[in-house]
């Protein structure tokens, strides 16, 4: 397996483990203010890695030779 396809697989695994972070804080959290900012820190860092890695957005940055 190559570099690029397990970072993928990390990212996937870390997606994923974000998911099960958000229901927990979906159903078991009673108290709204809890309940809000960890569903909001999931959901704020789930957006980020799918930025950064799907959609490549860390290479606009990046001189044209790094390409």
């Amino acid at each position: 397996m190559n570099k690029a396809m397990q970072l993928g697989m990390i990212i996937a695994v870390i997606l994923a483990v974000l998911t099960v972070v958000e229901y927990i804080f979906a159903v078991n959290v009673d108290d709204t203010a809890i309940r809000f900012y960890g569903l909001s820190g999931a959901a704020i860092a789930k957006a980020a890695l799918i930025v950064w890695y799907f959609m490549h957005f860390g290479r606009v940055f990046r001189p044209e030779e790094a390409h």
